[in-house]
């Protein structure tokens, strides 16, 4: 028989656990909330087609659909919506503010040369990143030319750029046997591709910087390197669409924990730029596609 009055109470009080969890509480319980709205997300589409098929059979059959039915739609509803991040829909950004998630910590830029924020900021509109929590406040950084639709890696201003560790800390995490990709290619082995993570000793956090070149970095893990030191250079490894420089911070080590894992609030100094650069993507001009992003330059 369809209790549909008891599945409600159910997904109701489901969902309320899980969205107070992330609103009011957070931390590193938030993400993995965010992630079981997610999922329970499968659970409400599963309901809401089930309610769906029902109501119209007992409209065909002139019947009453009843109040609890009319419910469970509605909050079946609600409990898809997160299932349907995953494809891009209906995404929001993960709760969480800026100015008062702590520790947040100021970096110099990773490039001598000038760069160009293609995804950053705190808003979905500026920076794709921020639904996931552990990227809530990502870069994703290129260099003219960019967005040049080539396929040669060369082409690209950012590909084989010098970085220098934008912050003081130990390597924690080192990795560049992956093989870059060319631009748009979908064969990539991992997420992140080529990597170093670094853990930031004032903060005991950490950040992560991905799709670097391959054979390229310059550390191993055990090493403490001081802000500036060249540590890699920038590549097209990993889950990557053009050569570009990913870079985050998070609270858990990204050896241990990564999708799970809490982002944290990511400020630049010493550059001419704002704190906290926009991205945006590229636009279409004059049939040529341009950068949205700010432009950042060591001082």
């Amino acid at each position: 028989m369809f209790r549909s009055k008891y599945i409600s109470i159910v997904f109701a009080v489901v969902l309320m656990l899980l969205w107070g969890t992330v609103l009011c509480y957070g931390r590193e319980a938030g993400p993995y909330a965010w992630w079981g709205l997610m999922v329970f997300g499968i659970a409400g589409v599963v309901s809401f087609t089930i309610c769906f098929i029902v109501i119209l059979i007992r409209v065909f059959k002139k019947r009453s659909m009843g109040k609890h039915i009319c419910i469970l739609l509605i909050i079946s509803l609600v409990s898809a919506w997160p299932g349907g991040w995953f494809l891009g829909i209906g995404q929001i950004a993960y709760p969480a503010n800026p100015h008062s998630v702590k520790p947040a910590v100021s970096i110099r830029s990773p490039f001598h040369q000038p760069a160009i924020i293609a995804w950053g900021g705190d808003t979905l509109k500026d920076n794709y990143h921020v639904w996931l929590p552990a990227e809530r406040w990502a870069y994703d950084i290129f260099a003219k030319p960019a967005v040049i639709d080539s396929q040669r890696l060369d082409d690209y201003g950012i590909y084989g750029a010098e970085i220098v560790a934008p912050i003081s800390g130990a390597i924690v995490g080192a990795y560049d046997r992956e093989k870059d990709i060319a631009p748009g290619a979908d064969q990539f082995k991992s997420m992140l591709g080529n990597y170093l993570f670094i853990r930031i000793e004032k903060t005991g956090t950490y950040l992560v910087l991905a799709h670097l070149k391959h054979d390229s970095v310059k550390v191993r893990v055990g090493d403490v390197v001081k802000e500036g030191t060249p540590v890699a250079r920038a590549g097209n490894s990993g889950m990557s669409s053009e050569p570009h420089l990913h870079i985050h911070h998070q609270r858990q080590n990204p050896n241990q924990v990564l999708l799970l894992a809490e982002g944290l609030p990511l400020f630049f100094r010493d550059i001419d730029g704002p704190s906290m650069p926009k991205g945006g993507g590229d636009r279409l001009e004059n049939g040529v596609r341009i950068p949205n992003g700010q432009q950042i330059s060591p001082r």
